[in-house]
């Protein structure tokens, strides 16, 4: 092979201080970052922030499957090059169409396919995919997971910046300051200050209208989707639902820390979302404007996960004017899994983690053209679109990152079961193994009563408490 045969004897050429300082300038850079990344998960270690150390793990796992792809495209590409298919096969569904122009500026990718590797096929035929084309799949892979590592910390980052904001709002309702202002002072519920900010004042006729709370929670994302009053009342429904005898349960601190758990499922990069990419790229074609719809899908996306996570907070407003006619104190809003899609709290965390990463895909697809490819693109020649697209992206980032996060943290409460960031981790993990000690005694009490039926009364009853037991800790 022509290419091959050249880099070979340009490296055995090559002056023996270039090849060494080389490699000491590489494996110097590889074991900053390595030592980075220690220092970084011991001040994690040092301070107990476990969630945040769990997520940092992932973040590895990122790194090192990347490092995996690498690797398999390393290995492969010498392989894969003599692959050949016909050339009309080739020239379908191109990611950009050849003109006479970009002829002119055109780069190496394009010149190998033009004439470096047709040694290796017959006429008609084509390389299946350059070998020098997997240096390109190299730096576009690595660009991804740069692009959506720093797009999680950057969303998380703002919204925990906002979350912080809640402290205030928690040390208020703590001191009873809230909720002391309201004893003995009964009202109308639709006179609470919960139930008109969420309502508008709007007749109860109108918001029997399906469509109408939808469109009161979509313009509310926009105009402080997250006041003192909504805090107040979902933390009040909060406690009165799941641990009504301690009303100075630190509400804020449970969602910090439910918050960081979510974390790291943000994070990472699941094997649905590596197909969704392989799929994006695949209906990446020239003049389809793939590249330019996939911006607007993600704002819309934000724009109706935020919408639906506002009309939580409205339909609670709504159910509690509804149950009720006069209340005292602050309104006792009822969490219930039947206000989210799917009666899945979590799904809105997909949903995210789904955003999160169109994004970074989109933002990465333009970077990995900027840095591979000469200026003359099709990806260029619109520069417009190319504008549009990155303030899009930009805009739903943001969007997703000071709004959607936090109202996630505080609407996701809404449940009707408790999470495990309820309890300290040390306790997470006791539960855990009382859990699956609890599971294995069912098994072996269920093998014995399945043998001989009739077994012991006490048994048969103990085994039943348990098996009730063991379902109510599951859900937790």
């Amino acid at each position: 092979m022509a290419v091959a045969a050249e880099g070979e004897a340009s490296l055995l050429n090559s002056s023996t201080w270039a090849i060494a300082l080389t490699c000491f300038m590489f494996i110097a850079i590889s074991i900053f970052f390595e030592k980075a990344i220690e220092l970084a998960e011991h001040l994690l270690v040092k301070y107990k922030q476990i969630s945040l150390q769990a997520a940092f793990h992932r973040i590895k796992d990122e790194l090192m499957l990347v490092g995996f792809i690498s690797i398999a495209l390393t290995v492969g590409q010498s392989s894969v090059a003599k692959i050949c298919v016909p050339t009309k096969a080739a020239l379908a569904m191109p990611l950009c169409k050849i003109d006479e122009k970009a002829a002119e500026t055109t780069s190496r990718w394009e010149r190998v396919l033009a004439g470096t590797y047709a040694q290796e096929c017959g006429e008609g035929h084509t390389p299946f995919i350059p070998a020098a084309g997997f240096h390109y799949l190299h730096i576009f892979i690595f660009i991804l997971a740069l692009v959506h590592i720093l797009y999680s910390l950057l969303i998380v980052a703002l919204g925990m910046w906002s979350v912080s904001y809640w402290k205030a709002w928690e040390r208020l309702a703590i001191s009873n300051k809230e909720e002391s202002s309201h004893v003995g002072d009964i009202r109308l519920a639709k006179d609470t200050t919960f139930v008109r900010y969420r309502l508008l004042t709007i007749p109860a006729g109108w918001m029997r209208n399906p469509i109408i709370p939808y469109v009161i929670a979509f313009f509310r994302q926009f105009i402080q989707p997250v006041n003192e009053t909504d805090y107040v009342t979902l933390r009040n429904g909060f406690i009165m639902s799941h641990m009504p005898s301690h009303l100075s349960f630190n509400f804020h601190t449970y969602i910090w820390r439910s918050l960081q758990d979510d974390f790291q499922h943000v994070v990472g990069i699941s094997p649905i979302l590596w197909l969704f990419a392989c799929l994006w790229l695949l209906i990446n074609v020239e003049g389809w404007e793939t590249k330019f719809w996939t911006a607007f899908i993600a704002l819309l996306l934000v724009l109706i996960v935020g919408t639906k996570l506002q009309f939580v907070i409205t339909s609670m407003a709504l159910r509690f004017n509804r149950a009720h006619t006069l209340t005292l104190g602050v309104p006792n809003v009822k969490p219930s899994d039947d206000l989210f899609w799917f009666h899945r709290p979590r799904f809105t965390l997909w949903c995210i983690h789904f955003i999160l990463f169109q994004n970074a895909l989109d933002v990465s697809f333009v970077l990995w053209i900027a840095f591979s490819f000469s200026s003359n693109n099709c990806v260029y020649q619109e520069k417009y679109k190319l504008i549009v697209r990155l303030i899009v992206g930009f805009a739903s980032q943001v969007i997703l990152g000071l709004v959607t996060l936090p109202s996630y943290a505080l609407v996701s409460q809404m449940g009707t079961n408790l999470k495990r960031s309820m309890f300290e981790k040390n306790i997470q993990v006791a539960i855990t193994q009382w859990y699956d000690r609890a599971k294995e005694h069912i098994h072996h009490e269920s093998e014995v009563l399945l043998r001989d039926p009739n077994q012991n009364q006490d048994l048969a009853e103990s085994h039943s408490s348990r098996v009730s037991h063991v379902e109510m800790t599951s859900h937790v």
